[in-house]
């Protein structure tokens, strides 16, 4: 008999509401296709800016990667140019300091001469007057 009541509850629930209960999940069914239909747009809407987020990305590594080549080269152009001044100036310091290392040794060369010019000349006199 407990059965019996809860059928007729139902059945009276049934009449009393049904028209609304149907309504309700006729909205229900409705609001769901609406939130599935959004999040599906949203997903998508997500998915493309991914991916252009990405390509943004490969264009900024990129960019950022030939910018870093271009510095390299441009540093190795400036090393290049460092190191040719300085073995110019090397070169040119060393010819500097040989060419006044010959006149040194040149005038010393003149002075030994000159010397030997003055001793020779000293005997000379020494011999004569000794005659």
């Amino acid at each position: 008999m407990p059965e019996k009541n809860n059928d007729s509850v139902d059945q009276i629930r049934d009449i009393l509401f049904g028209e609304q209960t149907k309504s309700i999940e006729k909205k229900f069914t409705k609001l769901e296709a609406d939130i599935n239909s959004q999040f599906s747009g949203i997903k998508k809407q997500l998915d493309a800016l991914n991916k252009q987020l990405s390509g943004n990305l490969k264009n900024v590594e990129s960019q950022s990667n030939l910018k870093l080549t271009e510095l390299q080269a441009d540093q190795n152009d400036r090393m290049q140019a460092i190191e040719a001044s300085l073995s110019n100036k090397i070169i040119e310091t060393e010819a500097s300091i040989l060419g006044e290392l010959q006149e040194r040794s040149n005038d010393l060369d003149q002075r030994l001469t000159h010397r030997k010019e003055l001793s020779g000349l000293l005997k000379k006199m020494a011999d004569q007057l000794s005659e």
